[in-house]
């Protein structure tokens, strides 16, 4: 089978998210099988083609002067055509900034299936800020496709509340094998003391501000120290810093920027929970990546993020800063066993995100829409 895949992300970006390590993560696995070709944006350096472990890298667009957006919107203006050149059997696409869903329906060939795989759901941030009605374009766009792949239960209603003739199976992210196998305890020296943030250094959408906040409301002396390890833009990157000032928590936080996978690994092993204060998620790898790890990922009772972190594990009521900062004095002083404890039960719930066994489902769910493509069930120029 061959298979394109449109993902507007790259893996070798700098600011790239978790969205395109799922994406070589599972082609990875099928390019055993099956010829796959994946087309991202360009970025500062990329080279125009690239394989990796059998997966066909192809970059679409260019870089407009100084506008930091146009590698992906001029990724958006070449995929009509990108889509009419390559030969495929199966055409898959992630959602995307600004709408979600594209116009990719419109050119996609009536002879192989299009399936959307639910990686952002986030229009009406840019309605928000931009104050244009992309949320319109989600709600009217989600119905030109037939098949879809979402990442949590909620986002499936939420497909299914907008089209109930839509085909949809749920198959979450995976995590690296190796954090479950290393020791949740260091040596005889027990749990470490600090507490980590991994993720993009979005100060909105992953609550940063909150995080900030709460932790301005400890103490100095009850403070845990935060080690921060993700990348951001140079916006977001000013606002984080000015908030730590304008708080005084300059001496109690280190900025480590985007760390590789051994680094992470390292990090993880050395904290004593991870703090994920998002607002906005479409999945939450990191929680996965934590609780594998064997630790704590303390957020939001919100969706998803409640829904893929482990159960028995304290939720905070949504953005209640006061009640964030008390749940991460609460944890900061709980006994080592108890945490180690939690900690195996997180480990335990993490099992189901298995890269294996996400790229099986995703496989045969690529096989199940290739089969009712055949047999006519489409809509339209959904497919």
């Amino acid at each position: 089978m061959k298979i394109l895949h449109l993902d507007p992300d790259d893996l070798d970006n700098p600011l790239s998210g978790g969205g395109p390590v799922r994406t070589f993560e599972i082609y990875r696995r099928l390019a055993r099988r099956h010829d796959v070709t994946v087309l991202t944006p360009t970025f500062p350096g990329s080279e125009p083609e690239c394989v990796r472990d059998g997966v066909r890298y192809v970059r679409l667009g260019r870089r407009i002067g100084d506008h930091g957006s146009s590698h992906h919107l001029t990724f958006l203006a070449a995929l009509p055509a990108a889509v009419r050149r390559f030969e495929y059997d199966l055409l898959v696409e992630d959602t995307m900034p600004p709408c979600s869903t594209t116009w990719t329906p419109f050119f996609a060939r009536r002879s192989a299936p299009l399936v959307a795989s639910v990686q952002w759901w986030m229009a009406e941030i840019y309605t928000e800020r931009l104050k244009l009605p992309f949320h319109w374009g989600q709600s009217v766009g989600l119905r030109l496709y037939r098949h879809f792949i979402a990442l949590t239960e909620q986002m499936r209603g939420t497909i299914l509340a907008g089209q109930p003739r839509a085909r949809i199976e749920v198959i979450p992210n995976g995590v690296d094998a190796d954090l479950f196998h290393q020791p949740i305890v260091r040596d005889d020296e027990g749990l470490g003391r600090g507490i980590l943030y991994i993720g993009r250094i979005d100060y909105h959408n992953k609550g940063l501000d909150l995080l900030l906040e709460a932790l301005a409301r400890l103490p100095a002396g009850r403070r845990p120290h935060l080690t921060m390890a993700g990348h951001g833009n140079a916006t977001e990157s000013a606002l984080l810093d000015a908030q730590i000032e304008r708080l005084g928590l300059r001496d109690g936080i280190t900025l480590l920027g985007k760390v590789d996978a051994a680094t992470r690994a390292r990090l993880l092993r050395e904290c004593r929970f991870t703090v994920m204060p998002s607002r906005l998620e479409t999945f939450g790898m990191t929680i996965a990546e934590a609780n594998a790890a064997g630790r704590i990922a303390l957020v939001f009772d919100k969706w998803p993020m409640n829904e893929v972190s482990a159960p028995r594990v304290e939720r905070v009521p949504a953005f209640d800063v006061a009640a964030y900062a008390a749940a991460i004095d609460r944890l900061t002083a709980m006994p080592d066993l108890v945490l180690i404890r939690l900690g195996e039960h997180c480990r335990n719930w993490a099992r189901r995100y298995d890269w294996d066994v996400v790229a099986s489902a995703q496989e045969s769910f690529y096989l199940d829409a290739m089969y009712w493509h055949r047999r006519g069930e489409t809509r339209g120029r959904a497919a």
